[in-house]
């Protein structure tokens, strides 16, 4: 047997946590954070009570008087429970149900942190109606004890929350962010019945299940349990694919999660999730950013792989560990996807908004290989040529007279990549001639603004002996300024120089791209051709 030390008792300490506990972590706490904890609570409470009334949460942000009221009809807290509105660890989750809150101490320290005087009202059913203040005072003294108050009756299972003297002041620009927060959070729950307001106007739900449907490129689910804790289990739904609600002013892709249908974190774009690997999903990019992964964990909430406000994952925790390598292979292989089919976005991925989600299964899912989804399609870059053609299929559809002059610039780019010596030379005689072709294209072809009966085949002739003559009949209705009119004439210059005198001249690479864009601008005036940026 092991040797037992003898332990000898010299004292008692008291390990009642001190007060300012709260005021410690005030900073894990923002205006979002904070009032979203307090809608944890009032969604804790009805759930806890049967879910049976439809929920209404009030949330008032008065940004003249700083002042934030939350206000809900989950059923109130009742006078033998009313621990539960100040005591660190008190709590109504018995450790087994799928609520939002675990840590006791949330809807508390959210309160103090949001405000220095946080004054609280409840009515448990038709029971008495109870106040409770907690303030600076109350924190810095020792003493946990505090007063409830019996007060005028509140409407029956209400609680009402009031902020005064905030501790970070918020303005019309913070109330619009916690409105889509607020949407994006809770819509789960918002889509199910549950009432959200904000200042008096009704929360709408913002969901991120966007997905597009590209022809052998479905996006996937996987549907499984992880064992974070031995013999207790959470449900996991990873879905995964491209999207078509593209925001590319928000930067709206990356990863996603969920836990107990309540939003943590989304759009993110991390090394745990495989950003920022180049054998993964790769540094974040625009031209990856249809890639969409969205994770449900479902549960015991204190198996839950967050943080203590809620706003961000564990990624330490063993329950992400468990889905890590499935996570990254979905980000990896999306943003992949994404990158190869980023010249053709419209046709082959915005086109197909209908289709099924394929299942991956359990067992795959849960499997210790790093790619289970399969091959990607061969990547190769498009040539210029083809983006062009790409980038006008309708005005190549409506024109089809102006695939020449699209070509045309096309076999610039192509030029411009070769090591030839002389490749300037033949870029710019390719960029006047294009020049010259696109003027006959549009009076030929826009007869009502050049009619065939006065504009016969002699006239033609006769106005192509001079570059000048038909620039000016074009000008009385192109109207291009005098500048692009000087540029052409400079390089049509250059090219007679090239062809009708005895010295040759050097063409440099800054003059074959400033005639390239002078001819680009030219083509999108005359016939809407439209070039990349």
């Amino acid at each position: 047997m092991a040797n037992v030390t003898k332990k000898t008792v010299l004292t008692t300490i008291d390990g009642t946590p001190k007060k300012r506990v709260f005021l410690s972590i005030i900073s894990d706490y923002d205006l979002k954070t904070g009032v979203c904890e307090l809608i944890d609570n009032a969604l804790d409470v009805w759930r806890t009570t049967g879910a049976e009334a439809n929920l209404e949460i009030s949330v008032v942000l008065d940004v003249d008087r700083q002042f934030i009221r939350v206000k809900d009809n989950a059923g109130g807290v009742g006078e033998n429970d009313a621990e539960l509105l100040i005591a660190p660890g008190a709590s109504r989750n018995d450790g087994g149900q799928a609520l939002i809150g675990v840590f006791g101490v949330g809807g508390k320290r959210a309160g103090i942190a949001l405000g220095e005087l946080v004054e609280i009202r409840t009515r448990q059913g038709n029971g008495k109606s109870l106040a409770i203040d907690l303030n600076n005072e109350w924190i810095e003294s020792p003493d946990w004890d505090l007063d409830i108050y019996e007060i005028p009756d509140i409407d029956p299972g209400t609680t009402i929350v009031d902020i005064t003297k905030v501790r970070q002041g918020f303005g019309d620009e913070d109330v619009a962010a916690i409105e889509a927060h607020l949407g994006a959070t809770y819509a789960w729950f918002i889509e199910r019945g549950c009432a959200i307001q904000l200042n008096g106007c009704s929360v709408s739900p913002t969901t991120f299940d966007v997905w597009a449907y590209p022809p052998d490129f479905p996006p996937r689910q996987a549907k499984f349990k992880v064992e974070p804790v031995q013999g207790r289990f959470l449900d996991v739904t990873l879905s995964g694919g491209l999207i078509h609600d593209r925001d590319p002013e928000q930067d709206n892709y990356g990863v996603y999660f969920y836990c107990n249908h309540r939003l943590i974190v989304k759009e993110l774009r991390v090394r745990d999730v495989g950003y920022f690997v180049s054998a993964e999903a790769g540094v974040p990019h625009p031209d990856a950013s249809l890639c969409r992964v969205i994770v449900e964990f479902y549960g015991s909430a204190e198996l839950m792989p967050w943080n203590s406000s809620k706003s961000a994952v564990n990624y330490g925790h063993p329950a992400f560990a468990q889905i890590r390598t499935r996570v990254i292979d979905f980000t990896s292989y999306y943003s992949g996807l994404s990158r190869r089919r980023k010249y053709h976005w419209p046709d082959a991925v915005f086109a197909h908004d209908v289709g099924d989600m394929e299942e991956v299964e359990a067992a795959t899912a849960l499997s210790p290989r790093k790619k289970v989804l399969p091959k990607l399609p061969r990547s190769r870059n498009p040539t210029h040529i083809e983006v062009l053609r790409e980038r006008n299929k309708e005005r190549l559809a409506e024109q089809p007279w102006i695939l020449g002059l699209v070509e045309a610039m096309g076999f610039v780019d192509l030029l411009g990549r070769q090591k030839y010596e002389t490749r300037n030379r033949a870029a710019l005689i390719l960029l006047d001639s294009n020049f010259e072709i696109a003027l006959k294209e549009y009076i030929v072809h826009r007869r009502d603004l050049f009619p065939q009966r006065e504009y016969p085949d002699t006239r033609l002739v006769h106005l192509f002996r001079e570059r000048t003559t038909v620039i000016n009949e074009i000008q009385t209705h192109a109207g291009f300024p005098p500048a692009l009119i000087d540029k052409v004439n400079h390089y049509y210059n250059l090219r007679n120089v090239l062809v009708h005198q005895r010295a040759s001249v050097l063409i440099t690479d800054a003059e074959v791209e400033d005639y390239r864009k002078t001819v680009e601008h030219v083509l999108t005036e005359l016939f809407g051709v439209d070039f990349p940026p």
